[in-house]
C-alpha cells in the first residue's frame, strides 16, 4: 500500500449515474490484485477531506492502467465527474485483501449487484484467461442498472441479468440458478460482492455443498488503513475492519447480524 500520483486517461458517463474512471499509474497496477480497493481523493483541497474507496473493476499490468466504475451519489463523486484526460490525481492503495481463485477450480460462481459488479469483474477475467467457467449472475433495481453484462459475455461467461422490477432479483429465484449450475457444471468456488442477504445465501449454499464461498463487504470507509476503526464488521473471531481484514472474508467468517 502507497500514497501515489496518477494520471486520468478518460473519465466517461457509461450510463445514467454510473461513470468509468480510466487511470495511468504502473506502480499500483503492478501491485493489485482482484478484488482490492483502491482510494481516491476527490479535491485539490481539504473539501472533501477524506478520500473516497472504490473496488478495482479492471487492471492492466502491462501499460499501468487502472479502470474503476462509480456511481454518483455525494459530494466527492460529484467532484470526480470533472476529472479530465491529463488531470494528475492522489491516489492510495491498493488496500485490503482480495479474492483468492483457485487455479484448479473447474467453475466459479460471481455475484453482484448494482456497482459491486465492479468488485467481481476482474477476478471473472482472470478465471476465463485460466479457461475456468464463470457463471456470473448480475442484480440490480432495473435493467439500466446493471453492469458489466456486454463485457462479462465477451469472454464467455454464462450471464445472468436479474431485476427487482421483474422480480428475477428474488432470493428463491438466485438459489435456484445457484442449484442448477452447481449441480451441473462442477463449480468450486462462489463470490459476491456487498449484499449481506445474498451473503447468507452463499454461506448456507456453500455449506450443504461443501464448496468455498466468498464475500466482499460494503462498508463507509474513512482512513482507509485500519486506524480509524469506522469499518468495522462482526465476524466469528470478533470485530475486523473491512478496509484492512477484508474487504473479502469467507461467508462461513461473516456473522451476518445474526
Amino acid at each position: 500500500m502507497k500514497t501515489t500520483k496518477g494520471k486520468v486517461i478518460s473519465n466517461k458517463c457509461i450510463k445514467g449515474k454510473y461513470y468509468h474512471l480510466v487511470i495511468k499509474c504502473s506502480p499500483l497496477a503492478e501491485e493489485i490484485k482482484e478484488g482490492q480497493i483502491l482510494h481516491i481523493r476527490c479535491g485539490s483541497n481539504e473539501d472533501p477531506f477524506l478520500r473516497r474507496p472504490f473496488s478495482v473493476y479492471r487492471f492492466h499490468k502491462e501499460n499501468g492502467e487502472i479502470e474503476v466504475v462509480y456511481i454518483v451519489k455525494g459530494k466527492g463523486t460529484e467532484i470526480m465527474t470533472g476529472f479530465k484526460s491529463g488531470d494528475e490525481i492522489d491516489l492510495l492503495g491498493p488496500t485490503g485483501n482480495g479474492y483468492s481463485l483457485n487455479e484448479s477450480a473447474k467453475g466459479i460462481i460471481i455475484i453482484g449487484r448494482g456497482v459491486g459488479i465492479a468488485s467481481v469483474i476482474s477476478l471473472a477475467e482472470k478465471a476465463r484467461k485460466k479457461y475456468i467457467k464463470v457463471i456470473a449472475v448480475l442484480s440490480g433495481k432495473t435493467k439500466e442498472s446493471i453492469l458489466g453484462e456486454e463485457f462479462l459475455n465477451s469472454i464467455g461467461c454464462t450471464v445472468y441479468s436479474i431485476q427487482d422490477e421483474d422480480g428475477t432479483s428474488s432470493m428463491d429465484n438466485l438459489k435456484n440458478i445457484l442449484d442448477k449450475h452447481i449441480n451441473t457444471d462442477n463449480i468450486n468456488q462462489m463470490f459476491t460482492c456487498g449484499s449481506n442477504r445474498v451473503g447468507k445465501l452463499l454461506r448456507d449454499i456453500s455449506l450443504r455443498y461443501k464448496i468455498e464461498s466468498y464475500i466482499s463487504l460494503e462498508e463507509k470507509m474513512a482512513c482507509g488503513i485500519g486506524v480509524c476503526l469506522a469499518c468495522v464488521c462482526k465476524t466469528k473471531d470478533g470485530y475486523k475492519t473491512v478496509c484492512n481484514h477484508g474487504p473479502v472474508f469467507s461467508t462461513e467468517e461473516v456473522s451476518f447480524d445474526e
